[in-house]
Formats: structure tokens, C-alpha cells, sequence
């Protein structure tokens, strides 16, 4: 794009002498040639100040504002140029719009300026050619853009193609807890309950007296009766009451 700007200016400022060149002797002519861009502005400003209804000297000074790059400027001059009735000058001025939109980096109104100037000079092949290298070049950036475009949506559905299978296969090698089939999960629910229930039945026969444990016990409580008889038999001797004790 760079360089195809840099060869519109170049035939733009050559547009120039066509509309200068009924005068004899233009001083901005001779400055432009020499290369003198600002010097050609100032001449071309300072005679369209004492001529404001000029277009020809409209379309100098806008095409030497394009040569110093004040854009501004030379969209405006061009712009109001084209109020001329000569189709030779308008289609100049189109060109050098074109030109303009260009270093604005807006292919589409260049497109259009380049366009219009075919049409008001189907012979001038520089419109023809920078329109048509253009349209190439758009085209070339649309297709690239389309086969990146492509290339893109073909990656990610290949991607996820991929997540999609490795998904499957994990749940095939580690399948949930939810995907245990009913019968399954009510026998494991039945093997839980028994183990607990064993373990309830290994403490209660853990907390068992021993024999020794018992005879001891048997033994105090016939001791203990033994005295509660004495006692009692004694109480009745002496004619005393003495209570029992409780008996077991």
C-alpha cells in the first residue's frame, strides 16, 4: 500500500503543468517543477485571494497542499474544484482525491475518485491503472482474509473434536459414582450395615463379666447374706428388732 502512495503522489504532482499550461509564463509552475512546493502554494494562494471563484487555481493549490502533505487543506481546494463544467479538470481532480483518500489510508473512496476521474477521461490510463490495482489488492486481502478465517474455524472444530473424545474416554476409564448401577449401591448399602452390626456385637461381648469376675461378685452377695442372718438371729434373741438387709 506504501509504495502504490508513493507513486500517486508522484503522478499527481505531474497533474499539475495540464492545468497551468495555457499560461505562458506561472511562477508556481516553474516552483513546483523545481520542487519548490511551498513556493507554488503561496503564488496559487495569493492569486485565489484576489480570484476566490477560480477553479483551475483551486485545483493548483489544493495539488501543491497534496505535494506538502497538508492534507487538510488539499481535500478542500480539490473538493471546491469540482464545481467546474471542464470534465478534463474534474477528472484530475478525482485522481488527485483518490490520491488524497489513499495516504488517509481509505481504499474505498479512492476506489470511487479513481472511478469517477474514468469517467469524466475514459482515455487517461493512470485512473485506469491505480483503480484496477487496487481493486486487486482488495480482492487479494479478501481472500487471504477468508482462507484465515477458514483455517481458524476448521482449528477450533478440530478442537473440539479432541475435548469431546477425551471426555468420552474419561468417563469410560473413571466412571462416577452416580453412573453405579441400583442393585449395585443397595448391596454395598447391605455389606456397610453388616460390618457395623458386628462391631456393635464384638463391643457388648467386650463389656461381659468374666467367671472370676462373677464367682467374686456371688460370693460377696452370700457373705453379705450370712451377717444379715446373724444379725437377725441375734435381734431375736434380745427381743430386738433390727431390719433385714435387702435381700438380693
Amino acid at each position: 500500500m506504501k509504495r502504490i502512495e508513493k507513486q500517486l503522489i508522484q503522478l499527481a504532482l505531474l497533474l499539475i503543468t495540464v492545468s497551468g499550461s495555457a499560461l505562458a509564463k506561472d511562477p508556481g509552475i516553474e516552483a513546483f517543477y523545481k520542487g519548490d512546493f511551498k513556493k507554488a502554494g503561496d503564488y496559487y494562494d495569493a492569486r485565489l485571494k484576489k480570484d476566490k471563484e477560480n477553479e483551475k487555481i483551486m485545483f493548483n493549490s489544493g495539488t501543491a497542499a497534496l505535494a506538502q502533505q497538508d492534507l487538510e487543506k488539499a481535500n478542500s481546494l480539490l473538493m471546491q474544484s469540482l464545481t467546474s463544467d471542464d470534465e478534463s479538470q474534474l477528472a484530475k481532480a478525482h485522481y488527485n482525491l483518490g490520491q488524497l483518500a489513499l495516504q488517509q489510508q481509505n481504499a474505498d473512496d479512492a476506489l470511487a475518485h479513481f472511478m469517477k476521474s474514468m469517467i469524466y477521461d475514459p482515455d487517461d490510463p493512470n485512473a485506469k491503472i491505480m483503480y484496477e490495482h487496487l481493486l486487486r489488492q482488495q480482492q487479494q486481502q479478501q481472500q487471504q482474509q477468508q482462507q484465515q478465517d477458514q483455517g481458524q474455524d476448521q482449528e477450533k472444530d478440530k478442537q473440539d473434536k479432541q475435548d469431546q473424545q477425551q471426555q468420552q474416554d474419561q468417563q469410560q476409564q473413571d466412571p462416577r459414582e452416580e453412573d453405579t448401577p441400583p442393585d449395585q449401591q443397595e448391596q454395598e448399602q447391605e455389606q456397610q450395615q453388616q460390618q457395623e452390626s458386628q462391631l456393635s456385637e464384638e463391643d457388648l461381648q467386650a463389656q461381659e463379666l468374666t467367671k472370676e469376675q462373677a464367682k467374686n461378685i456371688l460370693n460377696a452377695m452370700k457373705e453379705e447374706e450370712k451377717e444379715s442372718m446373724k444379725k437377725l438371729i441375734m435381734s431375736k434373741a434380745k427381743g430386738k428388732k433390727i431390719k433385714r438387709s435387702k435381700e438380693w
